[in-house]
């Protein structure tokens, strides 16, 4: 049983990841069992004033106050909390209680020094101010504070404009990251002031006025960052065009908002892995995730996901459903004993009898909800089920393999006629279910996936980042299929070209079962995988490769070769990408996408990768990366040592892959595409439907 001290640890790592949910539940649970423990008050009052609940945030303050009257935390928090709802003299009244009773509070000094300026009284400010950099120097947010007063002033240096331009920036990105859009906005309007040809700050501020609702001026930042000719122009034109056209979809919504009916849509996760949302660590699911937050906005949305009991929650106007799939899994254990389910063409996972018992209870909750558009994840066989149990609801098969080109030709081609629309990522996929099944190439449609440009692209104004040697990245599953094996052994001769450079691997460890991929493939190079599934053959090989590199190493001081960092989520993923100087992925699978590929292309990071599947879809061979033979060491090595070598060369295909990313890969893009796509298919049935009836009259 974990202690109160380890709860509490992991509510606050909950709450830096910006895992809300799982934070709140943590913090409520020890406050239940200790109704006035501080920390956990403070934490829960920090985070409800995230979510815009002021009132109770500053109820909670309250209380640790009332506990402990000399907190300085909580009555630095209260300046904070009153500062944001514009309550300014009991904002400077908090601060200086919290600063006499610790007179050496830099952060203090800086926040009511920031609350004079609002009010204009710039000369106590200015005090204030250069309080806080007397007692710590470095103190950013006080130095730019003090800048910009200098500049309203008229005494400011001009040769400084451009460098506190791109701090207020950077600053004003700090700030729409906690929230506080109010502030964001001052300090992107101050950035413009003192240098208006920062297209990036344009850009920003946009955004930002935007999520506060005021597009007319959101437009006019847009059409301005638009017009700017600047270092990475392309990419933020490319950016601003894609918030004009949102911005424009969003005012014609509103004029036609009476007549327009929201669609209903269902979505159905994989039952075999345990998504926990709103902050899923698998890719199906971060994909769900971030595509059903953004049509919650045009339709009602429903999310069936395994759990293990049933629970309904609701965020960011999504309903998430928890289908308990313990029945299901003893089934399974006694299923794969069968002789029958050895067949690699129709292994169990590929029978009707996988996780029925979740299906059917999806199936029969879909009959009270009512669905136009049920969107199924890989599992052909659920299709069938829902169709026989809603027959007018119109089912999607999302296919993120290549299941439909592998399995059995009539079990598939029997539950695909029930498929209304067959979506796949890449059209290496889409035309993989084209050639094998002509009869229904027609519903056959290429919908890429996404990136949250909000996590991975660097819009940050400064971008030098101070690294000891070269950093190479890899970010997926640790294993074979991936090529794993295959980076190591190039890494090596990497290593003995540039002694230097580290490799960092993020990731889970461990084989996928067999007959998922390799059991089922004809392809030769995929099945050369099968001795890593023999015993822990894996584990072994990666344990001995790694200690080759860390043998060499005498020094303890010197960073370790070869980090290994575990599963990461996507929360701290861009920290990764902003540290890599080339991202390496040399998958031995036909890969159906390849998200962490298009992830490095946002965040500005050049690629080696393999000539797997879609990937000379995403990667333009010596433009926006390069691409090597699969299972092919040598030439790996030999592609990663020529981009180490070039600096020049790995800026250019930087630049290209982000524009070719900003263009093809956001998820407001594949929402859109992915909306369109539901419209038509209602469309087609009330066409269909109206046909009917006029065929009936005549």
């Amino acid at each position: 049983m974990a202690t109160f001290s380890e709860v509490l640890q992991l509510a606050v790592q909950h709450h830096q990841a910006n895992r809300l949910v799982q934070a709140e539940q943590l913090y409520r649970k020890i406050l239940k069992q200790q109704p006035t423990q501080p920390d956990a008050l403070h934490g829960l009052s920090m985070l409800v004033q995230q979510k815009g609940e002021y009132k109770q945030a500053e109820r909670l303050l309250a209380l640790i106050l009332r506990v402990q009257p000399k907190s300085v935390k909580a009555w630095f928090s209260l300046g904070n909390l009153r500062q944001v709802q514009g309550q300014l003299p009991e904002a400077i009244q908090a601060y200086k209680k919290a600063l006499s009773l610790n007179p050496k509070l830099v952060s203090a000094y800086n926040n009511l020094g920031y609350t004079l300026q609002i009010q204009e009284k710039l000369p106590e400010a200015i005090a204030y101010y250069k309080k806080a950099l007397e007692l710590q120097p470095n103190c950013i947010e006080a130095d730019v504070n003090l800048a910009n007063i200098l500049h309203t002033l008229g005494k400011l240096p001009p040769e400084k404009y451009s460098h506190y331009a791109v701090i207020n920036h950077d600053l004003g990105l700090a700030q729409k990251k906690a929230g506080d859009l109010k502030n964001a906005i001052t300090y992107y309007r101050q950035a413009i002031a003192l240098q208006p040809d920062l297209a990036i700050a344009h850009y920003n501020l946009g955004a930002a006025l935007q999520l506060e609702g005021d597009l007319e001026e959101a437009v006019a930042c847009y059409q301005k960052a638009l017009s700017i000719n600047a270092d990475n122009g392309e990419i933020y034109k490319k950016l601003a065009q894609n918030q004009l056209h949102k911005v424009y979809q969003l005012q014609n919504k509103l004029k036609h908002q009476d007549t327009h009916k929201k669609l209903k849509v269902a979505f159905v996760c994989q039952p075999f892995v345990m998504s926990s949302f709103p902050n899923p660590l698998d890719s199906i699911g971060i994909l769900t995730y971030e595509l059903v937050r953004l049509l919650a906005k045009d339709c009602e949305i429903i999310v069936y996901t395994p759990g293990d009991k049933f629970q309904e929650t609701v965020n960011e106007g999504v309903t998430y459903k928890y289908i308990p799939v313990k029945t299901d899994k003893s089934l399974l254990q006694h299923l794969e004993k069968f002789p029958g389910f050895k067949n690699p063409k129709q292994p169990l996972f590929a029978s009707r009898w996988y996780y029925l018992g979740f299906i059917l209870q999806v199936a029969k909750d879909l009959r009270k909800q009512e669905c136009d558009i049920v969107h199924i994840h890989n599992l052909s066989q659920f299709v069938p089920v829902i169709k026989s149990l809603n027959p007018r609801t119109k089912t999607v098969l999302h296919m993120h393999c290549e299941w439909l080109n592998q399995l059995n030709y009539k079990a598939l081609a029997g539950r695909l006629r029930h498929a209304d629309l067959i979506i796949s990522p890449s059209e290496y996929i889409s035309e993989q279910v084209r050639q094998r099944f002509p009869q229904f190439a027609s519903r056959c449609q290429t919908v890429y996936n996404g990136v949250n440009f909000e996590r991975f692209l660097d819009t940050s104004a400064q971008q030098n980042y101070q690294k000891q040697g070269k950093k190479l990245l890899f970010v997926g599953r640790v294993c074979p299929e991936k090529g794993s094996h295959t980076l190591l052994e190039a890494f090596k001769q990497v290593r003995a070209k540039y002694p230097e450079t580290q490799l960092t691997m993020v990731g889970p460890m461990g084989v996928i079962p067999y007959e998922y991929l390799v059991g089922v493939t004809d392809d030769p190079v995929v099945a050369e995988l099968a001795t890593f599934h023999q015993d822990n053959s894996w584990i072994t090989y990666l344990k001995n490769t790694i200690a080759q590199f860390t043998s060499k190493e005498n020094q303890p001081k010197t960073p370790k070769p070869v980090k290994l960092t575990g599963p990461q989520p996507p929360s701290q993923l861009a920290n990764y990408f902003r540290q890599a100087d080339i991202f390496i992925f040399p998958s031995i699978c036909q890969e159906a996408f390849g998200m962490p590929i298009a992830e490095a292309m946002v965040a500005g990071v050049p690629v080696v990768a393999t000539q797997a599947g879609a990937f000379p879809e995403l990667v333009e061979d010596g433009k926006t990366g390069i691409l090597v033979k699969r299972s092919d060491a040598d030439a790996l090595a030999e592609g990663i040592i020529q981009l180490l070598g070039d600096e020049q060369q790995r800026k250019s295909m930087a630049r290209a892959g982000c524009e070719k990313a900003v263009d093809l890969f956001s998820f407001e893009k594949i929402a859109d595409d992915l909306l369109c796509q539901y419209e038509n298919l209602c469309n087609q049935e009330t066409t269909a439907t109206k046909l009917e009836l006029s065929t009936a009259k005549t």
